[in-house]
């Protein structure tokens, strides 16, 4: 996420998928819209011990963008 910080709850709007990623648009307490999607990050070869983050975007450009350069 770029230079955004998000406290509290994040409340989800709608969810649709964007080139194959599940994306929530929705809002936090201050009732600012974000975009956030859920990666996996892989910490072991069998897969056991994953890491999921979620990464939270102000608008659909910037996550387009980041998607670009990790799916394609």
């Amino acid at each position: 996420m770029k230079g955004v910080t998000i406290f509290g709850n994040f409340t989800v709007l709608e969810t649709f998928i964007l080139n194959g990623v599940q994306v929530d648009k929705g809002f936090d307490e201050r009732l600012d819209i974000f975009y956030r999607i859920n990666l996996c990050i892989e910490n072991s070869e069998d897969g056991i011990n994953d890491t999921f983050i979620y990464c939270y975007y102000r608008n659909i450009d910037d996550l387009k963008k980041d998607m670009g350069n990790y799916i394609g």
